[in-house]
């Protein structure tokens, strides 16, 4: 880590904000072609086995790795809603637990979309043009060079079984790209960081290589607080740094604090020139944010089957991504069991998020049914069902004085988004006979840690925040690389395409740095 007042008083080529997989995939492009870079971090350095302590408190979380403090939902009916969201705040962002599942988007989701609650724009890049950038970062996140037939061959019988149960019925499930180097000691390490650097995430396929070129810098526990600008160009990097006062330069600014972060930073930094916030001269800064529904769902065999030594996180379905003409969504496993440990985690966190704080009470509480559970479920698997979510502007980041640290927003599920996660549901369900489903979440679950879309781009400046090479309509100086960029949520995990976007612009980046130069 480099000195803070070494840091202010050095002029750097570009400062990065968050070391998510966007921040530190641009960083470690930049930083590779020889620009200086200062990467700055909320949160520190987490260790393996640090991030499994159930502690609420903000100090405890962000030592664990976690978004210190709850974000607060304004439901439609005026009620607020405050939780504690799965989004990372450490070196490598939420990557260090994501279970590392990194999938394209569709062809289909770079199109434009019109519904009666959501329109945009066709993506100012084409998926075509976006391909190269998609299998460069499958290279640098570690997920080719491998067959699916080998892919397959680390299944278990329990997962080929299930496979070909559902190619029988009519579906073509693949083995899920995952970004872990298994290995006879692998354990995958999903949820958590992993003690050996198998799982990549930004810190080890990024991050680490960064930090080793002789430009590049980073400043841990850097708050930044808001960027002061003129009319044309980011001036001033205000940040907190371990509650001193820090001001930074650079001649380009990239913000990657993710989509429910990155907007509140721009809407702070309003003055004179700027009213509504920094670069919002669209009024579209922190507006159609989008998230995926989270369904859950228990699958068991009709007969027992060897299950040792299997790779849990092995399956992806995208028969129903778009189904019949409708956007249903898309269907992979979870890597895990229902056994007595997930059900009791899977209570606890339903418990926390209904304001039970106790431990000793949500351990008491969840101790019986994760007992009566394991039991039922025996060695069912664990799915997730994704549905697009759609960008409605109403859906929006607000700044909210009784959250002044934490995040706030405006959020609606819409009447159609329930209707196509209960067809995607039953379509799956029916499809995996003789296999048993229970869906384990009570009601529809929205995934709060994939936020997206707060920042969007494309071709009018009146109705998106960034250009195509994701560059501030009104400010030169100013990228957002986070997922605030996209139009469309998809139904995928937006990790690989956050990661191929900023390979795409970091040499847009590095190019405008030259032609300053040479100017």
């Amino acid at each position: 880590m480099t000195n803070p007042e070494l840091a202010a008083s050095r002029y750097w080529d570009v400062i990065v904000i968050g070391t998510g997989i966007g921040g530190a995939t641009v960083g470690r492009s930049l930083a590779l072609r020889g620009l200086s870079v200062l990467f700055l971090e909320k949160g520190g350095r987490v260790d393996a086995g640090e991030e499994s302590d159930d502690s609420l408190t903000p100090e405890s979380r962000l030592v664990h790795g976690w978004w210190p403090h709850p974000i607060s939902r304004q439901q439609p009916n005026g009620d607020r809603k405050r939780f504690y969201a799965a989004v990372g705040c450490a070196l490598g962002g939420s990557s260090i637990h994501y279970a590392a599942a990194l999938e394209r988007m569709a062809a289909s989701d770079f199109d434009g979309l019109h519904t009666s609650s959501a329109s945009t724009s066709p993506w100012p890049v084409s998926f075509g043009e976006f391909v190269p950038h998609y299998e460069a970062a499958e290279k640098l996140y570690g997920i080719v060079g491998e067959s699916s037939r080998i892919a397959e061959q680390r299944m278990s019988e329990w997962d080929c079984a299930l496979m070909a149960q559902m190619r029988q019925n009519g579906l073509n499930p693949d083995p899920l790209h995952v970004a872990i180097r298994y290995d006879e000691l692998c354990t995958e390490c999903i949820g958590r960081v992993c003690p050996r650097d198998c799982k990549s995430d930004a810190r080890v396929a990024c991050l680490a290589e960064a930090l080793r070129q002789s430009q590049c810098q980073i400043l841990e526990h850097c708050d930044v607080q808001t960027l002061e600008a003129d009319k044309e160009r980011v001036q001033v990097v205000k940040a907190l740094h371990l509650g001193r006062e820090l001001e930074l330069r650079a001649k380009i600014v990239v913000l990657s604090a993710g989509a429910l972060h990155t907007p509140q930073i721009l809407l702070r930094s309003s003055n004179g020139f700027w009213p509504q916030g920094l670069a919002n001269s669209s009024d579209q800064v922190g507006r159609n944010l989008m998230f995926h529904t989270s369904d859950i769902f228990a699958l068991w065999a009709p007969r027992r089957f060897a299950r040792q030594g299997r790779q849990r996180k092995a399956i992806s379905v995208r028969d129903f991504y778009v189904y019949k003409g409708q956007r249903l969504g898309y269907v992979q496993s979870m890597g895990l069991d229902a056994g007595r440990g997930e059900i009791a985690a899977y209570i606890k966190d339903r418990l926390r998020r209904a304001g039970v704080r106790n431990e000793f009470l949500l351990s008491l509480l969840a101790k019986a049914p994760s007992h009566i559970g394991a039991l039922v479920f025996g060695s069912a698997g664990i799915f997730a069902a994704m549905t697009e979510d759609d960008p409605n502007p109403d859906n929006r980041i607000v700044l909210d004085p009784n959250e002044p640290d934490g995040t706030s927003f405006s959020y609606t599920i819409t009447d159609d988004l329930r209707r196509r996660a209960d067809q995607l549901r039953d379509a799956f369900s029916r499809s995996v006979r003789p296999w048993r489903m229970l869906r384990i979440s009570a009601e529809l679950e929205m995934n709060y840690g994939h936020p997206c879309g707060t920042c969007r781009f494309g071709v009018d400046p009146a109705s998106s925040v960034l250009d195509r090479d994701c560059r501030s309509h009104d400010v030169e100086n100013l990228y957002v690389v986070d997922a605030s960029f996209m139009p469309r949520s998809g139904a995928i995990n937006p990790s690989l395409t956050i990661a191929a976007n900023a390979l795409r612009v970091a040499p847009q980046i590095a190019a405008r740095l030259a032609t300053v130069a040479a100017a």
